[in-house]
């Protein structure tokens, strides 16, 4: 068909574009850019969620190709491509972007560096349980749909959002003559300001302030001053200096480190370290010999070294003023209204509007709850009646030609509504027993009894209330995590070292098992409790070390062979008391059959400590610690064939070691008289050993207030036990033969297999070649002389033989 004159309007441009630009911008503002107040979504992520809990990507099920996400999104509500959908969904999986992440992803979904997802062939996602609790009773008629863009479907208009996501995760985006630009929040904060204003309405910003400190970001950080959070929270505007968190450390050869554990929000790692890098190379930054990315899947380290001699605080300050370091995040609050228009809110508005949803699904989802219960009370009286009237009901039926006349005549008989005769028309047989009569009558009273629960919840608002916040209580509870961004004063704002703002230690157990287990727990607050739950396991695996450390230690493991592997503690596994934690192959590369003889904790490495070897020849060694800092290989003691080491201690050059040999025999001295050697050597004679004889077992030891030297304490393989006075064993020279430890009987007492020291409030564990373990209490330990064999503790019956004692 073609056009003609008489089909064309001829208008001016300039009364045109008014009129598209205004339905353009309209549409962008509502439909794409700005979140909703009530579920702090934009329409697109609205739809992932929707079509995710629609398809069944729930989060105890399992992930699923993001591919079908996108085309099922985009084939039913989101016509935008598939570009715009899987980049959304992408975001909402990153843990850097999401202070909360909404999507749970598995594979290659970017990084903090800026690089990208994998194509969506290739991930995998479902819902985390908080985006699963944003659709919750959505199917409750609680939220208003409306047709999707074909008109084929209904799409919700909002979610139901049992907690804040406005505030609590934020968001950005850019309309047509606006921008929305709304940082995250801690769950915890904000859950807490609710509950407050459900309270207390006349609520002053002020007050809500002493709960909701201000904006936490995802990347932690630091925020300089106040007064632009108190301008946006009161007019829905305001400027927020954010900071990276740095701390000044001593690197080796008299060098100071600037290392960068925290970056601020939205800024990529790697462009922050590139910009560095050519600020030293322009020469506008002076000072800086190097700058590393040491980050790893723990956490971000950005370190900028400095040279000797440079002042690492002007360095910092520099780079606070030249770099991302320090950025600043323009809060503004546009929302979508509930009446559908964008506004700039403050943080009570947005409260009150968050409210005000939550009290009409809580409403409209016990209203449908209370009909769903009226008519199962209803149907439930129509089935007594029946029970009740057995005998004419089924004459009835048997009467009527087709199931339509029995009804009716059910219907006129007994004056039953169409739905309790068609429900006594599918009773089953079983049914009509006087027991099950009983349950339909006691089924009865209980849905009498909801019926009347959820009629005074819609009598009474301030049960609605009740309902909002205890639900509010429990995510937070369940969810809520600690605060990640510092929020420092303004007159702090030259406060440049970061090191006194650190996080505080946790103290933790660490624990290794004999088949290389590994967990951590929190420190028992009680000494000793549980102290033999955790040394004994099912499969006859058992406990080999045991050691009290913090969470923010450097754990060294050292194997037979004369090799060492450095992780940190926090990244170790955490468990409950009779689990054994993870194979501790899933932290380093332990080649198979190398087993960890000793594990040490180190926070710093100043100079003057030193690792100290024992082998099974005799061989001793002592190496400076800082030798093993950031050490490309993993070797530590070079050994002779055959030879392997059995304990590693870190010494201070105060201490004096004592050796222990299989036959019984023991050594004591000084541990400064071993000369320090570098990493690799094959140290020293530490002991000289018969023929057939083998070191076994070393303790160094270290008198002091706090930790004073106590007893030796002796076990043989057949379950002898003594305890003896360290002054029965004089210190020696170095190599000598030593003297003996014990009686030893090869066929009555069995050889030495370990020896420890404690006092009397002390307990420790004998460890059997079957897994049992016995616990003795060091106080009913009898103190005897050197030359005496000690107490038969442990049972030991055919070959299960002591091996251990920890």
């Amino acid at each position: 068909m073609s056009i003609t004159e008489d089909n064309i309007i001829q208008r001016p441009l300039e009364d045109v574009l008014p009129e598209a630009f205004l339905g353009y911008s309209k549409h962008v503002i509502l439909q794409r850019a700005v979140p909703d107040v009530r579920d702090g979504l934009k329409p697109v992520h609205r739809r992932i969620l929707f079509s995710m809990d629609e398809i069944g990507m729930h989060p105890d099920k399992p992930y699923s190709k993001s591919a079908r996400l996108v085309g099922d999104c985009m084939g039913k509500y989101h016509p935008h491509g598939d570009s715009s959908i899987y980049e959304s969904a992408v975001r909402m999986a990153q843990p850097w972007a999401t202070r909360y992440p909404m999507v749970d992803g598995q594979g290659n979904f970017g990084s903090i560096d800026g690089d990208n997802a994998a194509a969506m062939r290739y991930t995998e996602m479902k819902m985390t349980h908080l985006s699963h609790l944003m659709t919750q009773d959505i199917e409750k008629n609680t939220v208003l749909f409306k047709a999707n863009y074909d008109q084929r479907l209904k799409e919700p208009v909002v979610l139901p959002s049992p907690f804040p996501n406005l505030l609590v995760n934020g968001g950005s985006g850019i309309a047509v003559g606006m921008m929305s630009n709304m940082p995250p929040h801690n769950l915890r904060e904000v859950v807490t300001s609710v509950i407050l204003q459900i309270d207390n309405p006349r609520i002053t910003i002020d007050e809500l302030m002493e709960k909701v400190s201000g904006p936490d970001f995802p990347t932690g950080g630091l925020i300089i001053g106040t007064e632009g959070i108190v301008n946006a929270y009161k007019t829905g505007r305001g400027k927020v200096t954010m900071r990276g968190k740095a701390m000044i450390e001593q690197g080796l050869n008299g060098k100071s480190l600037i290392v960068i554990t925290e970056i601020p929000y939205q800024v990529n790692k790697s462009t922050l370290a590139a910009k560095i890098e050519t600020l030293a190379d322009l020469g506008k930054i002076e000072g800086i010999s190097e700058v590393r990315d040491e980050s790893d899947r723990e956490g971000i380290r950005l370190v900028v070294e400095c040279r000797k001699e440079a002042d690492p605080l002007i360095v910092l300050r520099l780079l606070y003023k030249h770099t991302q370091m320090e950025d600043t995040f323009g809060i503004i609050n546009l929302v979508i209204t509930a009446e559908g228009t964008p506004k700039v809110l403050g943080l009570k508005e947005i409260n009150a509007a968050f409210i005000k949803h939550r009290r009409i699904v809580v409403t409209k989802r016990t209203e449908f709850d209370l009909e769903k219960a009226r008519l199962k009370a209803h149907i439930l009286e129509g089935l007594v009646i029946a029970i009740n009237n057995l005998d004419e009901v089924i004459a009835i039926i048997r009467a009527s030609k087709t199931p339509s006349i029995a009804r009716a005549a059910l219907i006129t008989r007994f004056e039953l509504s169409e739905i309790q005769a068609q429900a006594i028309l599918d009773m089953r047989l079983q049914n009509l027993t006087n027991f099950e009569l009983e349950g339909i009558l006691k089924e009865h009273a209980e849905v009498l009894k909801h019926i009347a629960e959820l009629e005074s919840i819609l009598a009474n608002v301030n049960k609605v209330y009740d309902i909002i916040k205890k639900e509010l209580k429990d995510i937070s509870d369940k969810y809520g995590d600690e605060r990640r961004t510092l929020i420092l004063p303004e007159e702090m704002r030259d406060q440049l070292d970061l090191s006194s703002f650190e996080e505080p230690e946790n103290h933790i157990e660490v624990m290794l098992t004999a088949n290389g287990f590994i967990k951590r727990m929190p420190l028992q607050t009680k000494k000793n409790k549980g102290s033999a739950l955790i040394c004994a396991f099912k499969d006859g695996d058992t406990l080999t070390e045991r050691i009290t450390c913090t969470d923010k230690d450097i754990l060294y493991f050292f194997t037979h062979t004369g090799k060492f592997y450095s992780i940190k503690a926090r990244i170790i596994p955490e468990a409950r008391n009779k689990d054994k934690g993870g194979p501790l192959t899933n932290l380093f590369p332990l080649p198979m059959g190398e087993k960890v003889v000793s594990t040490l904790s180190i926070k710093d490495v100043p100079e003057g400590l030193f690792f100290i070897f024992i082998t099974k020849d005799g061989q001793v060694m002592r190496s400076a610690a800082s030798d093993f800092v950031n050490a490309r290989s993993s070797e530590a003691m070079g050994l002779k064939e055959g030879d392997a080491v059995v304990k590693v201690f870190l010494g201070d050059s105060q201490g004096e070691l004592f050796l222990v040999s299989h036959q019984g025999q023991s050594i004591r001295y000084l541990e400064a008289e071993i000369n320090p050697m570098g990493r690799k050597s094959r140290g020293v004679k530490g002991m000289a050993l018969g023929s057939e004889d083998r070191l076994v077992d070393a303790i160094l030891l270290s008198n002091s207030k706090e930790n004073p030297l106590g007893d030796l304490v002796t076990v043989t393989e057949r379950g002898f036990v003594k305890r003896t006075s360290f002054e029965e064993y004089k210190p020696q020279a170095r190599a000598g033969k030593g003297i003996a430890i014990s009686k030893v009987d090869p066929v009555g007492t069995g050889f030495v297999v370990g020896v420890t020291h404690g006092n009397d409030g002390d307990i420790f564990h004998v460890i059997q070649d079957s897994g049992t373990v016995t616990q003795i209490e060091m106080k009913n330990v009898k103190a005897e002389p050197r030359a005496k064999a000690g107490a038969q503790w442990i049972p030991v019956l055919l070959n299960d033989y002591t091996i251990r004692i920890i």
